[in-house]
């Protein structure tokens, strides 16, 4: 047999490997390394390291077979690791009970060495995994386009996508994403419904990639968008049908929500809304990308431009028995110090994979690939000091069994969708996702594509440990703890087809009300209970849709803790409150909260149920609001606990506390009372006005409430600079509210 030099070489190269592999000791940790300067066939020593991520787990593996079963560390070496498929790491990738038995058996060892699989970075490197492709061969577009406006002739450079892509919905440069290019605004000309939309004269069109355009519509409510392929156009009548259902009516907002400019509908990925800058446009049929480079090469040509190629990038993923009590997680996988970018944003492309799949109002999707770090099935993993940026979809999400996972130090910046998502099975009795730790992450200018993602998100997931955190610039709420999909919900409604409804009694199921006592026999099933969420810091929220808040909680379960955050300078029109308790929403106590230069058109905190509000800092709103500085609304709020408060009013003054019942409620269904509260020792002031609480307190006595509370300054010892504490002689003492320092709460120092 004859071999010629590229055979003898591949054969040498595997022999070295080989011999690499089983030389190893198996009673020493795993160490290997990756580089991008590397090759895969080398032996993965830092001499010789990896060129591949995927190389390096295949060595692991091979290693354990052989009996190793010590900690492995992957360090990963300076530069862009790319991932063309979603790397998949598996139960044979994390601890095992093997293992366990192992590591304990061997002399010497007296405890279990965690993580048992660890990827990170070599130290003082940063190492970037990415899905990014770079696209090459760009070409000025010299032939007058009859489509691009005129100032953007010449401007526009065309070419050909990377083998193996046939679409995608975000593209990067060196400095970021790049914006798809987005046509003027327009609203609704009249009331449509989820698949259709009436448009003014020449807003949509038949345009030659009609299948790569995409309608971005708020249909009908504040607190949604939704991106939409369109299936059919007809110019003449101004109607289009899109390919997928909306998650509601498409038609004109209701007078009272917010919009930057009027306009609640527009269409994006055409060749005539290219007028400026840093957008783009895939037609998908001609195979074709077209781009205004903002940051071109000398010769004016794009450079750097990277089309991802999936939207998550690693998933790690246990045995998932859906239908069944139990899963098995994979256990001890460890991210730390590397840096996430590139993952596409995964689009709504047909309602077999979307109707009824939609969590609170099609926030996001149910156990569906949405963010670069994906855990399904999981326990004891960590993500610390990663950095997840410039990416289409969100950062890390936790999906179905989840528990003793940590994400700490991390940094979530420029992504299209969330920050971190923790999201256990839907209403039944399977309780699985719970006990994590979400601890000091900076997370901000978030939601930057769908507007309504929140910063962190625990749906149907308990006990966790959200604290620290330092919150900003986002299009929607912060923080959000909900489920909010009842057992009654019909499959193809929000979150219809979560529902374990083989787990629930039909008498449950058919006698849903959104009452306080028919939630207690439904808090079973709505497992978001018993969060701690505290010491964090929101600024600068709800920035792009309506009706968000700083932190929000509604159709969760019981013992909620909302301690000690700072939530402050939340200055768009568009936020009604800074903490909202919302419908089917009860047993949350809201605790040592600073709520300081706020707009809050309704309220500052709200509370639909039975909920404690003690000992919270309301200071300088930037408006009266509506309802009331804290606001009770539609249903019986009986038994709630109000202590301890100081409300300090905007000078226009405003109720301190408002009964805001729905409209046309009649008393047997339960109104929202002021007098069924317990009600005592708040502190009132009002800086213009001293007889501002007159009427309340006078009020309230007769009920037997408010018979401590006073109207006085509360002595701050330095408001304007952030001190809360109180000054000498403070009435506030007097009442035995506490102090609040608000040094300690966000990002540790």
């Amino acid at each position: 047999m004859r071999l010629n030099i590229r055979s003898i070489q591949v054969i040498t190269i595997g022999l070295l490997l080989f011999l690499a592999l089983s030389g190893c000791d198996n009673n020493k940790p795993i160490e290997l390394y990756v580089s991008i300067e590397g090759n895969d066939h080398a032996t993965g020593a830092i001499t010789n390291p990896f060129a591949s991520i995927p190389k390096a787990v295949e060595a692991v593996r091979a290693l354990r077979a052989k009996g190793n079963h010590y900690p492995a560390t992957i360090y990963l070496r300076e530069g862009k690791h790319q991932l063309t498929q979603t790397l998949v790491l598996g139960l044979e990738d994390g601890l095992s009970s093997v293992a366990e038995k192992a590591i304990s058996e061997k002399p010497g060892a007296s405890q279990l060495v965690q993580p048992y699989l660890k990827f990170a970075a070599y130290p003082g490197e940063e190492p970037v995994v990415s899905s990014g492709i770079p696209i090459t061969g760009w070409k000025r577009l010299e032939t007058d386009h009859s489509e691009l406006p005129h100032l953007a002739k010449g401007k526009v450079w065309v070419a050909d996508l990377p083998k193996g892509i046939y679409r995608f919905y975000t593209l990067y440069d060196e400095k970021g994403r790049l914006n798809r290019a987005r046509a003027e605004g327009f609203v609704p000309t009249k009331d449509g419904d989820k698949r259709t939309i009436y448009f003014p004269k020449g807003k949509i069109k038949k345009w030659d990639n009609l299948k790569d355009v995409e309608l971005n519509i708020r249909p009908r409510r504040a607190w949604a968008i939704n991106m939409l392929p369109i299936g059919m156009v007809d110019e003449e009548k101004g109607m289009a049908k899109t390919k997928v259902t909306a998650t509601y009516e498409m038609s004109p907002l209701s007078a009272w929500v917010h919009t930057k400019d009027g306009c609640s509908a527009w269409i994006e990925n055409t060749l005539e809304a290219m007028d400026e800058p840093g957008e783009w446009v895939i037609n998908s049929e001609t195979r074709k990308v077209y781009l205004w480079p903002s940051n071109p090469s000398e010769d004016g040509a794009p450079k750097g431009i990277l089309a991802p190629s999936v939207t998550e990038l690693i998933r790690v993923e246990g045995e998932v028995d859906y239908s069944g009590k139990r899963d098995k997680p994979v256990v001890g996988i460890v991210f730390s110090g590397i840096t996430f970018s590139h993952a596409d944003r995964r689009a709504w492309l047909d309602d077999e994979d979307q109707l009824g799949w939609g969590m609170q109002h099609d926030w996001d999707m149910f156990d569906r690939p949405t963010a670069a770090l994906r855990f399904r099935g999981a326990e004891h993993c960590q993500v610390i000091n990663c950095k997840f940026v410039n990416s289409g979809g969100s950062g890390v999400r936790f999906d179905l069994h989840a528990q003793q996972n940590k994400v700490e130090d991390c940094e979530f910046a420029h992504l299209g969708e969330a920050g971190i998502l923790l999201a256990g099975y839907g209403p039944g009795t399977k309780d699985v996702n719970h006990h994590n730790s979400i601890i000091n992450n900076h997370i901000h200018h978030f939601s930057e594509i769908t507007w309504h993602s929140p910063g962190i998100w625990a749906w149907q997931s308990g006990y966790n440990h959200i604290a620290h955190n330092y919150i900003h610039h986002s299009g929607y709420a912060a923080i959000m703890l909900t489920n909010r999909v009842e057992p009654d919900r019909k499959v193809n409604g929000e979150g219809g087809r979560t529902v374990r409804h083989h787990e629930i009694p039909k008498d449950i199921i058919h006698n849903t009300k959104e009452t306080y006592e028919n939630w207690k026999i439904r808090e079973k099933y709505n497992h978001s209970r018993h969060n701690v969420v505290e010491y964090n810091e929101i600024s600068h929220s709800v920035q792009l849709l309506s009706d968000g808040n700083g932190i929000y909680i509604s159709g969760a379960g019981t013992g909620n803790m909302i301690c000690y955050n700072y939530i402050h300078n939340n200055e768009e029109h568009s936020m009604p409150s800074a903490i909202r308790c919302d419908d089917d929403q009860h047993e949350t106590t809201i605790y040592g909260n600073v709520l300081a230069n706020n707009y809050g058109f309704a309220a500052c905190i709200v509370s639909k149920g039975v909920n404690h509000v003690i000992n919270n800092f309301i200071v300088n709103p930037l408006v009266a609001p509506r309802y009331g500085y804290v606001s009770y609304e539609w249903v019986s709020v009986k038994g709630s606990k109000v202590y301890n408060n100081i409300i300090v009013s905007h000078p226009e003054g405003g109720n301190a506390h408002g009964e805001r019942p729905r409209m046309n409620q009649k008393p047997y269904d339960g109104l929202p009372l002021l007098a069924e509260i317990e009600m005592d020792s708040n502190l009132y002031y009002n800086p213009t006005n001293n007889n501002w609480m007159n009427k309340h307190l006078t009020e309230m006595s007769k009920s037997g409430n408010e018979q401590a509370s006073i109207f006085a300054d509360p002595m701050f010892t330095d408001i304007n600079n952030g001190d809360f504490s109180f000054k000498e002689g403070s009435p506030a003492l007097k009442l035995g509210i506490e102090p609040l320092d608000i040094s300690k709460m966000g990002l540790k120092k």
